[in-house]
């Protein structure tokens, strides 16, 4: 099998070799309707995405990214989301043409915050939930779509049992459930990904120019589904090599044969990128930079000495790729760069353990997958000589991908993962197919385990945002483990929660941008945007975001400071939220709250409502680094004495807070450097000598000016 003759052609037919047991016989005799199978598969996907996306709120980032692509298509701007190529948002924000939504097409200038704020405004200032919920169906035939490329690939590779068994694993996977229908970009480049393998899989095979053609497509499709996207690349080049050297080598001239093949699936490699590069050009309608966009997406870039800094200038310099798609490219590799701090596992790090990213993925596989990966190996292991050319189309994608995810980050969450989902799938699908043709009791098994892997992923529906594995307790208790099970997802199940329970004296701690009365959620709420005032101490019912007491930062953490020792009553969604009862000490969330009202009045012009703000800020938590901070601010500009001495204790309560390594105190730590060198400046200048910080005897890390 694969043998090259002297013309480098493949001289046997390769068609897939079938493992394990073969599909049953009734389904042999009725072929024709075989088209029913993943028919069936694909309705059942639909069915669970449909009913579960309708039954949650807004999440992270699908405002933004709907409000990106409508502005991209109304007015050819990329100024928004700039992280994030545009095929997933365009795909979302189609349907939302036909409602005509007004659209202000003015650059976008503004950080992520502002930037969030933009597009929840505008969100909210239309027909919103309609909205949300066209686009979120329009972003569902990525799913749709995975769903038939897994069927069609492990039915070309392996057959048609094979293909069925994939096929059900990943229907009730619950990390395609969870991402499936939201308005995000990690199902998108999953299945593009898969798609270009897929395509490239068919060339090797038929050396047809239609498959290369179709393997371009895909691939460029990949690069405009997600940034991450362009690890498609070495994944082809991987695969051209790998495929060249699995030929036998049982013939003269094996070695010199094998050197040409690689070099001419290289060059198809090389023509699929050039081509998918024009895809890319299309994507962002050919300009190399338009309406000021380079000057508009420039932000934290790689170190011009590192690879990727330097590869970054050289396409930049020769313009092989549009100014708007290296800028957003030079963003996520920003945004990649993890801060060291880290929770796993319900502890937290200062450096991001080896076991971080097996333990993610651990947690969030159903336990019978969990043996069925177990039990795949040894059918992999079984079925390698017979299906090596198939095996290593999965096998490789998989291991380059979590092996560039892993180089990224040491920590990398499930959603990143998902890219590499569909080749484990087919390849567990493939090594329990063939196993259970050697081994009887397998045969019986194998649909036992596939009955449980589904009933796993439907007993958390419609919470498959905060799946765990029943081996860590599920949903209920994945907040123990997991951070960010949040996203913003579960407050219509806040609301039916609270018909049922009725509280006198109910608050709402939420970390996201947007009020949760949006959704009828009978509380008054607090949070780390929100402009509501709340006492500093409070006897009452309390429903917590989880990923406030996940997250290492510093404003999440003061959110969550009152709930830290504290056990929850009850969960809402899954474990995204959580309930508590008593009587709290709620000062730091007070001083949040004063803090925004600070900042909501200075950005509003009233100077002294500001200075008020803070002040109560600071009085409320003279702990609070980022209360001082605040309050160094807004003095900066009457009282530089006053707000020198305050920047410095913000500067001294950093130095002593034991995770000052984390990412955002470090870039806490140096504005502040930057702010108390400009404050001395200014003070010399008004003083006319040197300001003297002496200790305070008023608390822990005060200061006094003299």
């Amino acid at each position: 099998m694969g043998l090259l003759n002297e013309n480098h052609e493949v001289v046997v037919d390769e068609r897939p070799t079938y493992v394990g047991v073969r599909a049953p016989s009734v389904l042999r005799k009725y072929q024709r309707y075989e088209w029913l199978i993943p028919a069936a598969l694909c309705a059942l996907l639909w069915g669970q995405l449909l009913f579960s996306s309708r039954q949650l709120s807004q999440t992270a980032d699908e405002a933004t990214h709907l409000y990106s692509g409508y502005r991209y298509l109304k007015c050819g701007d990329f100024t928004v989301s700039p992280e994030h190529p545009p095929l997933a948002k365009v795909v979302a924000a189609v349907p939302l043409l036909a409602m005509n939504l007004a659209v202000d097409c003015a650059l976008f200038r503004g950080d992520n915050v502002q930037q969030a704020f933009a597009s929840l405004n505008w969100l909210d200032s239309q027909n919103w939930p309609v909205a949300l919920a066209r686009a979120r169906i329009a972003v569902s035939f990525f799913a749709i779509g995975l769903c038939l490329l897994v069927w069609m690939a492990a039915r070309q590779m392996f057959g048609r049992t094979t293909a069925i068994v994939a096929g059900l694993l990943l229907i009730f996977e619950p990390n395609v459930l969870a991402y499936g229908s939201l308005v995000m970009t990690d199902v998108p480049v999953t299945c593009m990904m898969l798609f270009a393998v897929f395509g490239f899989y068919l060339w090797v095979r038929k050396r047809k120019a239609a498959f290369l053609l179709l393997t371009a497509l895909a691939t460029g499709l990949t690069l405009l589904a997600k940034h991450s996207g362009v690890v498609v690349v070495p994944i082809l080049a991987m695969l051209a090599i790998a495929d060249a050297l699995r030929q036998s080598g049982g013939q003269p001239d094996g070695a010199r044969l094998k050197s040409r093949l690689a070099l001419l699936n290289l060059l198809a490699v090389a023509l699929i990128c050039g081509i998918s590069a024009g895809i890319v050009w299309v994507g962002y309608k050919m300009p190399f930079a338009t309406n000021a966009v380079a000057s508009q997406l420039q932000g934290p870039r790689p170190a011009a000495a590192s690879t990727s800094g330097r590869v970054l200038l050289e396409l930049e310099e020769h313009h092989l790729l549009p100014q708007a798609y290296l800028d957003g490219f030079a963003s996520a590799l920003a945004l990649s760069d993890q801060g060291s701090v880290v929770f796993v596992a319900g502890n937290i790090y200062s450096h991001a353990p080896w076991f971080s990213t097996p333990f993610n993925f651990l947690i969030r596989s159903t336990a019978a997958m969990l043996a069925m990966i177990l039990a795949a190996a040894f059918g992999v292991t079984l079925a390698f000589q017979r299906c090596r050319r198939e095996l290593l189309f999965l096998l490789v994608p998989a291991v380059v991908y979590l092996a560039a995810c892993i180089h990224a980050s040491a920590n990398v969450s499930v959603r990143y993962l998902l890219p590499m989902f569909p080749f484990l799938l087919i390849v567990v699908a493939a090594g329990c197919v063939e196993l259970a043709g050697r081994v009887r009791w397998v045969k019986y098994a194998l649909p036992c385990l596939i009955g449980l892997h589904a009933a796993s992923s439907l007993h958390a529906y419609p919470n498959y945002l905060s799946y765990a594995s029943d081996l860590w307790g599920g949903p209920e208790q994945a907040y123990e483990y997991e951070p960010w099970l949040d996203l913003g997802q579960a407050y219509p199940e806040a609301r039916v929660y609270l018909q049922q329970h009725p509280a006198q004296n109910c608050w709402f701690i939420t970390g996201w941008h947007w009020d949760p009365a949006l959704y009828g959620v009978p509380c008054q709420s607090s949070g780390l945007y929100l402009l509501h005032a709340i006492p500093p101490r409070v006897h009452g019912t309390f429903i917590v975001s989880s990923t406030l007491l996940t997250d290492v930062r510093l404003m999440e953490g003061e959110l969550a400071a009152a709930f830290k020792n504290a056990t929850p009553k009850d969960r809402i969604g899954g474990s995204a939220l959580l309930v508590y009862e008593g009587d709290f000490d709620t000062s730091l969330n007070a001083a949040v709250a004063e803090r925004n009202l600070a900042t909501y009045a200075a950005s509003s012009g009233q100077p002294s409502a500001a200075l008020e703000h803070g002040k109560k800020a600071v009085d409320l938590a003279p702990a609070s680094a980022l209360a001082h901070a605040n309050l160094c601010m807004l003095l900066a500009s009457t009282r530089v004495d006053s707000a020198l001495q305050e920047c410095h204790i913000a500067r001294n309560l950093l130095l002593h807070d034991p995770l000052r390594h984390e990412q955002i105190r470090t870039y806490y730590l140096e504005s502040l450097e930057s702010s108390l060198m400009a404050l001395m400046s200014k003070y010399r200048m008004v003083y006319g000598h040197e300001p003297e910080i002496l200790p305070s005897a008023t608390g822990a890390g005060n200061t006094e000016l003299r």
